[in-house]
């Protein structure tokens, strides 16, 4: 039993090696390049869970993505494109994007927004560049990426506008009350600029859950009546028209609801950052439908490759282990 014991500490002693060896720069740059690649990456609310793990601070982090970044840019770059390898880079890139606002004291605000401005880069990488810029961003920021990329003259295609809109939940959960102002209030905004009647239904989606003045307004009346007699943009519109006309349908039974503001001049002298007045706290108040819905989901526990590591020590311990025993049994023989 002493030579199981001692074997078994050794095992445990060889395991929490090897977990604690894996992180230095290369070993931490060969994990993140894999785990950006597998087809079920690590997810955000996992990021800070593996960061405390590993002992990976914001410095490391932003080293090592930086360079994966630099590197597989490149490589994408001079890939032939539409192929394994161009596709590769490109789920590299966007791991690269979706965990820069994870190294919080590194200066990443600036390199995410210019990526998304950037109009010669892939569309749907902008989409996931702003939506990491909107993490970091504080409530006048987020109204005035929203504006440029959902509204301005840089606005980003439709498909690209269709990520942001689709991913805003997630956004907004975690938003302070000044930011969820800004970004309820910039939707309202685009929403009235929208063209693309198949969008409509994701705005829509949105607001109603996170709006109470929005669902019910004469603005949403106006703009639903508006998308529904204009001439449709693609495919997707003829498709979306029958659930616009169902919404229709359903409001004209409801009385008139308040105004929200739909002005983007308005919109843009406001100050998100200034504290909420009283009176206007409604604009964030959540219809009770919707609170489900919006209320934050369990924390899933540590998975993917690094979460193998720890059972890997374990895994050789229970295979020495149950080496040893059988050993034992067939001397007792």
């Amino acid at each position: 039993m002493n030579v199981f014991a001692n074997v078994t500490l050794a095992c445990l002693l060889l395991g929490t090696v090897s977990v604690s060896a894996v992180m230095d720069d290369a070993k931490l740059e060969d994990w993140l390049s894999g785990n950006f690649t597998a087809p079920e990456s690590m997810s955000w609310a996992e990021i800070d869970d593996f960061k405390e793990q590993f002992g990976v601070n914001d410095d490391q982090l932003y080293r090592v993505l930086m360079n994966i970044y630099i590197e597989a840019r490149d490589k994408w770059s001079s890939s032939e494109p539409k192929t394994l390898e161009w596709s590769r880079m490109r789920r590299i890139i966007e791991g690269v994007i979706t965990w820069l606002p994870k190294c919080e004291d590194s200066p990443v605000k600036n390199f995410l927004l210019e990526y998304a401005g950037f109009t010669k880069n892939d569309p749907f990488l902008r989409s996931v560049a702003l939506l990491s810029y909107l993490r970091v961003a504080d409530a006048e920021e987020t109204k005035n990426a929203l504006v440029r990329f959902l509204i301005g003259v840089e606005r980003f295609d439709s498909q690209a506008r269709s990520s942001v809109i689709a991913h805003a939940t997630e956004i907004f959960r975690e938003a302070d009350r000044g930011k969820k102002r800004a970004i309820v209030e910039t939707l309202w905004c685009a929403l009235a600029q929208e063209d693309a009647k198949w969008l409509f239904r994701l705005y829509d989606g949105f607001l109603t859950q996170n709006s109470g003045l929005y669902a019910n307004s004469a603005q949403r009346r106006h703009i639903l009546r508006h998308l529904m007699q204009s001439r449709p943009t693609c495919k997707a519109d003829e498709y979306a028209l029958p659930d616009l006309e169902a919404r229709w349908r359903v409001l004209q039974k409801q009385g008139a609801g308040a105004n929200i503001n739909t002005n983007l001049a308005t919109l843009r002298d406001r100050d998100f950052n200034q504290p909420l007045p009283e009176d206007e706290r409604i604009a964030l108040m959540t219809p009770p439908e919707a609170r489900h819905a919006n209320a934050p989901q369990k924390k899933p526990p540590l998975m993917g490759r690094a979460g193998l590591y720890p059972f890997g020590g374990l895994a050789l311990v229970a295979v020495v282990s149950l080496l040893l025993i059988r050993r034992c049994k067939t001397r007792g023989k």
